[in-house]
C-alpha cells in the first residue's frame, strides 16, 4: 500500500482529532490530564506560524501518523502531536515523521528542539533518542513522570 508523508491540509482535521484522541483514550487515559488538547480543534492556526508546522501520514485515504512543531521560543521548537495508529506501526512511520520535523526545524534555524511526554509513552521516547534526541529533565506529577528530551541541531 502506498503512503504519503506530507503537510497538513485543512480537510484532514477531523481524521487528525479523531487518531490523537484515539489513541490518548486507549493508550494513554491516565496521561491525558497532563497535556491540553484545544490545539486539535484549530490545528491550522495552532501551529500556523511562520516557523510551525504540522505534517502527517496517510495511507489509503486515512491519517495514520502525525507530528507538530510549535515554535517555543526563537532558538528553539517542540516536537509535539507524535502518534502513529496501533495498525500501522513498526513500519517505520514514527522514524519519519520525527526525520521530517527534525528536517522542517533545522530549515526555519531552530538551536534546539524538545519533546515532552509520559513515562508511558516508551516507544515515542525510544524513537527520539534513536534520533539523536537526549533526556534532560524529568518531573513527578501526580503518578506519572513527564520527560524532557532535546535535540540540538
Amino acid at each position: 500500500m502506498g503512503y504519503a508523508l506530507r503537510q497538513f491540509k485543512k480537510e484532514d482535521a477531523h481524521g487528525v482529532k479523531e487518531l490523537i484522541l484515539s489513541i490518548l483514550t486507549k493508550e494513554y487515559p491516565f496521561d491525558r490530564g497532563a497535556y491540553s488538547d484545544s490545539d486539535l480543534d484549530q490545528i491550522d492556526s495552532v501551529y500556523g506560524g511562520k516557523r510551525e508546522g504540522f505534517f502527517v501520514i496517510e495511507e489509503s485515504g486515512e491519517i495514520v501518523g502525525t507530528v507538530g512543531v510549535k515554535e517555543e521560543t526563537a532558538q528553539s521548537a517542540l516536537l509535539r502531536r507524535l502518534f502513529v495508529d496501533v495498525k500501522h506501526r513498526k513500519r517505520g512511520y514514527g522514524t519519519q515523521l520525527i526525520k521530517e520535523a527534525v528536517r522542517f526545524c533545522r530549515e526555519k534555524d531552530y538551536r534546539r528542539i524538545y519533546f515532552r511526554c509520559t513515562d508511558r509513552m516508551v516507544d515515542a521516547m525510544k524513537l527520539c533518542i534513536k534520533e539523536g534526541f537526549a533526556e534532560t529533565e524529568c518531573l513527578e506529577l501526580g503518578g506519572f513522570t513527564i520527560h524532557k528530551l532535546e535535540l540540538k541541531t
